[in-house]
């Protein structure tokens, strides 16, 4: 089973994939935006979407 932790990271994941990251912040408590931030850390398939996506030799 899963802890609170990993829940809470899941979700904040992927809610930043379907909302921008203001929305996110709000959705998810955080006063400060770096907390959100450090969500966008954990998708990195995302991450190697856009670069393939947006990489000017790919």
């Amino acid at each position: 089973m899963q802890s609170a932790h990993q829940f809470r990271a899941s979700v904040n994941t992927l809610w930043l994939k379907q909302y921008n990251i203001r929305e996110v912040q709000c959705m998810a408590g955080h006063m400060h935006i770096f907390s959100t931030e450090s969500y966008l850390q954990n998708d990195m398939e995302g991450l190697k979407e856009e670069v393939q996506q947006f990489h000017p030799l790919g």
